[in-house]
C-alpha cells in the first residue's frame, strides 16, 4: 500500500487514464475550502484542477443544471443509467431519478428503521444500498423501489458501511467499524473479507489495473 495523497480526501472519480479527487484544502472558523487534484496514470503527474473540471467529470458537461437538484456537490452520490437517466442520492436520505433532459422524473426516500443509506449501487435490475447503523445492505427492485433482500443484521459481516464499489458480481463494501473491506457476491451472495486496514476505510475504487482507498489519513494505492 502507497500513500498518494496526505489529508482528508472526500471522492474519487474515474477519468480516461487517470483519476480525480476531491479534499479539504483549508478548513475556516465558518466553512471548508474543497480542492480538487488528478492523477494521471501513464507518468504519476498529480495536478491541481478547477472545480467546474471536478463538476463535469462527477455530473456530466450540463452539471449547472443537474446541480438544481442535488442538496451538495461533494457528498451527493450519482450513476449515470444506460438510458440518459441519472440517479443522484442526497444524505438527507433523498434519492431522485433524472430524465435525460435533467428534469425530475421520480423522488423517494432510501431509509431503514428511519436511518438514511451511506452509498447506493445497481446491479442488473435492483438497486442495494448500505445502513452504517444498521450493519445491512439491502437490495430493492429498481422498478418499484420494494425492499426485496437483506444481508446483514445482529449477526452481520458488515461493522458500520460506508461506502459501495461494484466490479461485475463483486460489490465492495467499505467498513469503518472493523476497518476492512468485505466483498459480497450479488450473483450467489457469498460474502468474504478483502482487505483490512490499520485506521478507518471510507472508500475503495478501482481505475483499469489501479486500485485505491481513501483512508482516514489520505488516498492510496493498493
Amino acid at each position: 500500500m502507497k500513500q498518494i495523497f496526505e489529508g482528508q480526501v472526500y471522492e474519487i472519480l474515474s477519468l480516461s487514464g487517470g483519476i480525480m479527487f476531491s479534499y479539504c484544502k483549508e478548513a475556516l472558523e465558518d466553512k471548508i475550502v474543497v480542492g480538487y487534484k488528478m492523477i494521471t496514470f501513464d507518468n504519476g503527474r498529480i495536478t491541481d484542477v478547477a472545480k467546474n473540471a471536478f463538476l463535469g467529470a462527477k455530473y456530466g458537461n450540463n452539471y449547472q443544471e443537474i446541480l438544481k437538484q442535488c442538496e451538495h456537490y461533494i457528498t451527493d452520490r450519482i450513476i449515470h443509467l444506460q438510458n440518459g437517466k441519472m440517479l443522484i442520492y442526497s444524505k438527507n436520505g433523498v434519492l431522485k431519478l433524472l430524465n435525460p433532459d435533467n428534469s425530475l422524473l421520480w423522488q423517494g426516500t432510501l431509509s431503514y428503521r428511519n436511518f438514511n443509506a451511506s452509498d447506493f449501487i445497481i446491479y442488473k435490475s435492483s438497486l442495494w444500498a448500505c445502513f452504517p447503523e444498521c450493519d445491512v445492505m439491502l437490495r430493492y427492485n429498481l422498478s418499484t423501489m420494494r425492499e426485496e433482500l437483506r444481508i446483514g443484521g445482529k449477526k452481520s459481516p458488515f461493522s458500520k458501511p460506508r461506502s459501495l464499489f461494484l466490479e461485475n458480481d463483486d460489490a465492495y463494501v467499505c467498513n469503518i467499524g472493523s476497518k476492512k473491506i468485505v466483498k459480497v457476491n450479488l450473483a450467489d451472495y457469498t460474502v468474504s473479507e478483502y482487505l483490512e486496514f490499520p485506521e478507518e476505510v471510507y472508500q475503495y475504487f478501482k481505475s483499469d489495473i489501479y486500485g485505491f482507498v481513501i483512508l482516514k489519513s489520505g488516498l492510496y494505492m493498493v
